[in-house]
């Protein structure tokens, strides 16, 4: 089964304890997601940069720019990893 992964690193008080560090989200092919502190080996790479003030994102990527809105506040700087693994559990 085909799992999306996304490594970030940078500013992210949701996921670090005291802002600055990283964390991998896994996105299974249902639409749940969950999150580890560790680094997944990965295929298919890509990168991109987030930006997130309050209920707004800004996120740019080789493919695109968009600017989003979210319902929740939240403040994050972060460069971020994606890709795929098929064997991560």
């Amino acid at each position: 089964m085909k799992k999306n992964i996304f490594t970030e690193f940078g500013l992210d008080f949701d996921n670090n304890k005291f802002g600055l560090g990283y964390s991998t989200e896994i996105e299974k092919s249902d639409g749940t997601e969950y999150r580890v502190k560790k680094f997944i080996q990965m295929d298919g790479k890509s990168y991109y940069f987030r930006f997130w003030i309050f209920k707004t994102v800004f996120f740019v990527s080789k493919r695109s720019v968009e600017l989003v809105k979210k319902k929740r506040n939240n403040f994050k700087i972060v460069f971020g990893i994606a890709g795929y693994n098929q064997n991560y559990l």
